[in-house]
């Protein structure tokens, strides 16, 4: 495994077969949740939470780019879990977010990153104001479902289950 740091708050993480194999995975197949468990000891003991992960598989090697997510987060609201998956099926994978469920409806977090675009998922779900204190409001009011990586981590079980 070689790891180059990029900035204060990046890094890139490349990965050969023979190192694959050893962890039972393999390039072609690798998805984001793989992707999240071998960078997570490189996060150290905060642990992951926001942070976007962009995956890079090749014929017999991986390419990871991990940053750490800045900002406060966009809120959206999902009518209904068609939307939330429909959503998460769209190709939006590897951006921050946290899923929860909170006054009758499913509420996403997403964390800003440079060339995401967080704002397609106007799309799918109703975008909402931003208090200053709404993520706290949400972790003591609401219930967490997933944390850290929810679009890829439905998209994940979803698409292993078809």
């Amino acid at each position: 495994m070689d790891i180059q740091a990029i900035g204060s708050r990046a890094f890139s993480v490349y990965i050969q077969e023979s190192e694959l194999l050893s962890r039972h995975l393999a390039a072609g197949t690798m998805t984001a949740r793989d992707a999240r468990t071998l960078v997570a000891p490189l996060i150290g003991s905060d642990g992951l939470g926001a942070v976007n992960l962009e995956l890079y598989p090749g014929r017999h090697e991986v390419l990871i780019f991990v940053s750490r997510a800045s900002g406060e987060p966009e809120f959206f609201s999902f009518p209904d879990v068609e939307a939330l998956l429909e959503a998460a099926g769209s190709g939006l994978g590897g951006i921050a977010s946290s899923l929860f469920w909170y006054g009758g409806a499913y509420i996403l977090a997403v964390w800003p990153t440079d060339g995401r675009p967080a704002g397609a998922l106007r799309e799918f779900a109703e975008p909402l104001e931003n208090p200053g204190a709404f993520l706290l409001h949400l972790r003591e009011h609401g219930k967490l479902l997933i944390d850290g990586d929810a679009l890829d981590t439905l998209r994940g079980y979803f698409e292993s289950a078809g």
